[in-house]
């Protein structure tokens, strides 16, 4: 079978591995259908983070499942499933809470990059009817983004800003417009993902680079600033700009990526005066079957701008790294090869 391999000069490869050995009793074998790719895998591609164990990249998919494990119940060969890619271990105090995004031992244990893949059943979950597989490649992500709407604790008539719109800022505004909120603002260089904040229903869409964007922006809530700022981009000078644009009493939600030697500076007298709250996200996998139930109402295929074959691998890693895209997706073949 192929698999996409980064080397360890961070080249990548697609290369023939070998098939994967029949389910044990708790696994399940996957042809994958999807898997797109994330923001984190070009920090790797970059040297900003770390490779994986197994060289082999990819956490956000969606395949059929081939065959089961003989304690395998509740799934059966030809049923679409998504996949939870990380596996908290059940025993330790956060898991044994109920908070399982705070395990102290959890892993990303499988790579999705690969045309087949052993999942421990636990990190299965059937497609609801109506959900196609092209959009339950998405539900990592989308797990991910209800988490930071959650912290971003909206009420009714909240101002909203949004502070990049590439993939996850367009899932988070649809998540945002679900909310009784007032203004939504969203930000971000590229002229076409401006756009396209618009069509998905933000108010006003600004450029960081044209005009003093903190200024115009707080002009925009009458100099109050933002109940709720959301960091998506990623930018680390957005990441330092998103204090100044948040409102007495307001959150701010850094959920980009800045790199591993990112540290951020915060005045600590203006962090009394405005009584914010500053909040990071963490990987709730217990909100995977919640995004699941709530993929169907926010058409997350809007969010693709490019598919490639899973052939083609290598060149779309390369054209997500461009930037211009906002989310780049792989589709396996169909046919039988294993």
């Amino acid at each position: 079978m192929k698999a996409l391999h980064i080397r360890k000069d961070r080249s990548l490869a697609l290369q023939n591995d070998p098939a994967p050995q029949p389910p044990g009793p708790e696994e399940v074998l996957v042809r994958m259908a999807y898997a797109s790719i994330c923001g984190y895998e070009i920090m790797i591609l970059r040297g900003k983070a770390a490779i994986p164990p197994n060289g082999i990249l990819g956490h956000e998919g969606s395949g059929v499942v081939v065959a089961v494990g003989s304690a395998v119940t509740e799934l059966r060969p030809g049923d679409p499933v998504a996949i939870l890619p990380y596996l908290s271990c059940g025993v330790c105090d956060a898991c044994r809470s109920n908070r399982s995004e705070y395990c102290m031992n959890s892993a990303q244990t499988v790579s999705l990059m690969q045309e087949y893949v052993l999942v421990d059943r636990r990190q299965l979950f059937r497609l609801p009817e109506g959900l196609a597989l092209k959009e339950a490649s998405l539900i990592e992500p989308l797990m991910m983004a209800m988490h930071a709407v959650r912290k971003a604790n909206l009420r009714y008539g909240s101002n909203v800003l949004l502070l990049g719109c590439g993939a996850m800022g367009q899932i988070i505004l649809k998540l945002v417009r679900e909310h009784p909120v007032g203004k939504i603002v969203a930000v971000d260089p590229n002229a076409e993902k401006r756009a396209t904040a618009l069509r998905f229903g933000a108010d006003v869409a600004m450029n960081p680079y044209a005009g003093n964007l903190v200024s115009e922006a707080l002009m925009l809530t009458g100099g109050f600033g933002y109940d709720a700022v959301l960091e998506i981009s990623g930018s680390r000078e957005s990441a330092r700009r998103a204090f100044q644009l948040v409102a007495r009493g307001g959150s701010v939600v850094y959920f980009g990526l800045y790199g591993m030697d990112f540290n951020l500076e915060v005045n600590l007298m203006s962090l009394y005066w405005k009584d914010a709250t500053l909040s990071a996200v963490a990987v709730p996998s217990g909100c995977f079957p919640d995004a699941l139930r709530m993929a169907r109402h926010l058409r997350l295929a809007e969010v693709i701008t490019g598919l490639y074959p899973f052939d083609q691998a290598v060149e779309a890693y390369q054209e997500k790294a461009r930037g211009g895209h906002a989310k780049v997706m792989l589709e396996f073949s169909r046919e039988e090869r294993i």
